[in-house]
Parts: C-alpha cells; sequence; structure tokens
C-alpha cells in the first residue's frame, strides 16, 4: 500500500503498471480510498476502510513486460489530496525498499508519491517501508500525460511482497485540573473538551523524551492543554515541540525542526495527570496528521505499545493518537516504541 497526493491540480488516474516477480498470469485486486491510510481507523490494515476493488481481474502485459490495470473509471484525487491505493496479488508484486514510511518518494509536478508499506498478504502484517515501481497513466485538466512517470527500480534484484494466497470507556486518573463535565460529543465547536488516552493506568516505563503523531479527523482540532504522567516529583525542565506532518517525514532529531508549544519548569504528579497549559496551541486541521514531541528531564510514563510505529492504538471522536518512539535525551537517538499515556484538552471547529 501507497499513497499518492496530488499537487497543483486534479489528478485522475486511468492506467496503474507494474512488475510481478513471474511472467505468469495471476489476478490482481486494487483498492482506492481518498485519504491518507494511515488515518484510517485501522490504520489501512482493516478491509472495511477500503471497500471493493475497483480492479478484481488478471491485468494485461505490456511490451516492457509489466502487468497493466486498465481502470473502467478514472481514479480522482482532488487537488492538494491524498489518495491511498493498494495492490494485492497471488504472485509476488516487485517494489523497491523505501527509506521511512510516509516520506515523499518522487515528485512529478503533478503529483507526489509517498512511500508505502508491504504486507504479508492482504490486510495482515505489515513488513517493510515500500516504494511504488511502476508506471501510472493519469491526466490532470490541464495536460495530457502518456505511460509516465516510469518510476524503475534502481536494482534487479528488489524486494518483493509475498503474494496473498488466502484462496482471505478511557480510564481516569486523578488530576490537578479543576473537573468539568466529560464530553458527550454534542457540544458545539468552542467547547472545551478532554480525551484520556486509555493506557493512563498502565503507564509503567519512562523516558526522557517521548515522540507521537495525532491525526484529526473531519474537523479541525486545537490543543489547548496537554496532561503528563510525571516520574517523579523533582522539579525539572518540561518542553512540547510540534510540527505538521509525521516526524518520518522531516528531520526530527533537529531541534530547529519544531515549533515550541511550551517550556517550563515543573514538578510533575508521580503516576497522576498533571494538566499543562500550552504556551502555543497545537492546531491540526481536519484530516491531517501533526507530531508532538514532550521532554522532561525528569523522565515522563509510557506504554510499551502491542502494535507498529504509526499505528493507532487510542482514538477520541475528533482525533486519532499513534504509537511514537522514546529518545534517550532531548533530540538524541530514538530506543523504544511508545506509546503516550495523558491527557488532551482541545476545542474542535467546522
Amino acid at each position: 500500500m501507497y499513497q499518492v497526493q496530488a499537487e497543483e491540480a486534479d489528478v485522475k488516474i486511468e492506467k496503474i503498471s507494474f512488475k510481478t516477480k513471474d511472467d505468469k498470469d495471476t489476478e490482481v485486486q486494487l483498492y482506492f480510498q481518498l485519504g491518507a491510510y494511515e488515518s484510517f481507523s485501522g490504520g489501512g490494515m482493516d478491509p472495511n476502510d477500503w471497500g471493493p476493488p475497483v480492479f478484481d481481474d488478471i491485468p494485461d502485459r505490456t511490451s516492457d513486460g509489466l502487468r497493466e490495470v486498465v481502470l473502467d473509471e478514472v481514479l480522482t484525487i482532488p487537488k492538494g489530496e491524498t489518495a491511498s491505493i493498494q495492490i494485492v496479488g497471488k504472485k509476488e508484486i516487485l517494489y523497491e525498499e523505501g527509506d521511512k514510511e510516509f516520506a515523499v518518494a518522487a515528485d512529478t509536478g503533478d503529483f507526489k508519491m509517498i512511500t508505502g508499506r508491504s504486507t504479508k498478504k492482504a490486510f495482515e502484517q505489515r513488513l517493510k517501508d515500500a516504494d511504488f515501481v511502476g508506471e501510472i497513466t493519469y491526466h490532470t485538466y490541464t495536460a495530457k500525460v502518456t505511460s509516465t512517470p516510469s518510476l524503475s527500480p534502481s536494482s534487479s534484484k528488489l524486494p518483493t511482497l509475498p503474494p496473498n494466497d488466502d484462496s482471505t470507556s478511557p480510564s481516569m486518573l486523578p488530576s490537578n485540573r479543576p473537573s468539568s463535565s466529560p464530553d458527550d460529543g454534542n457540544g458545539g465547536d468552542d467547547t472545551p473538551k478532554e480525551y484520556d488516552t486509555p493506557n493512563v493506568n498502565d503507564a509503567g516505563d519512562n523516558a526522557k523524551g517521548i515522540m507521537f503523531t495525532i491525526t484529526s479527523k473531519s474537523k479541525e482540532v486545537r490543543i489547548t492543554d496537554l496532561g503528563i504522567i510525571g516520574k517523579d516529583a523533582k522539579e525539572s525542565d518540561l518542553w512540547v515541540y510540534y510540527q505538521k506532518g509525521y516526524y518520518a517525514a522531516f528531520d526530527a532529531l533537529n531541534k530547529d525542526a519544531w515549533d515550541e508549544a511550551l517550556k517550563k519548569k515543573v514538578a510533575l504528579v508521580p503516576n497522576e495527570i498533571f494538566d499543562l497549559k500550552l504556551d502555543e496551541d497545537i492546531t491540526i486541521p481536519a484530516g491531517e496528521t501533526v507530531s508532538v514531541y514532550v521532554v522532561s528531564k525528569k523522565g515522563v510514563l509510557y506504554e510499551k505499545p502491542s502494535k507498529n510505529e504509526f499505528d493507532i492504538y487510542a482514538q477520541s471522536g475528533d482525533f486519532d493518537v499513534r504509537v511514537g518512539t522514546t529518545t534517550k535525551k532531548e533530540f538524541q537517538q530514538p530506543e523504544k516504541l511508545a506509546e503516550f499515556a495523558g491527557r488532551f484538552v482541545y476545542q474542535t471547529k467546522g
């Protein structure tokens, strides 16, 4: 599975060509859905998020050895938006191992190809970061493009996508915050809401830094306060940083790549949520993702995840929270995967 992001015009895809490991005819399913698959409720691994395939047949062969899916109806990606595509076949499909999932792998000028992920079978077990290898025939509202761009393999020995052979209420901790009515989902856009991650009673590991991502749903989300669980009660420096997009897509270990939402000396409360008013709100436009980085010299608590990095582990009615990573110290090498444990106080708009 991978993503395509339209740039200055609507992109209308007519054909998608790719290479299989051998030359035998094989049935292929091609799935298409607007939006980034990491924002789907199942993180791209739930077939209900995709709907029926837009192609389910044996693709044609091209003169240059590719398999070509000719679509009955063009797939439209509106200007500035992202779409997710998943190709599933009983024969292995070639791809090129990507540098990092969600990073830009290629830019045609009309759209960007985003590094995706191979899976063991359809909607099962994520494997390696994967870049699409093949050709996309498309047009925009201003120009027609034929059989380009060709995203060719850089090596004759490429990793392969294994075949698809399926012959197929959060806990509440004590808080230093005055009590308020829980969100019932019916408040107006300006109504303050609270959401506690479901792991707040299970957070037992600690780290100096925790980096994670939040993806909003149908409305803009503006985070005004962040609740953090401390390791001990000693006063220490604490920072909260944020940046638009996935931290894997920018230089997350460079402090200059982040915006500062909070810098404060604070004595966190051991094993309790301590709410902190941010100096600068963290705004997440509807359907987009923001990375958050919490740093405390005395450490903050988190839970070890049972899922992969960037998988969704917590969901409010307005946003998803994804598995992130710890860092040994501020802006140093990532160490372990982590689920942030705490509270979000926020408002919505739209």
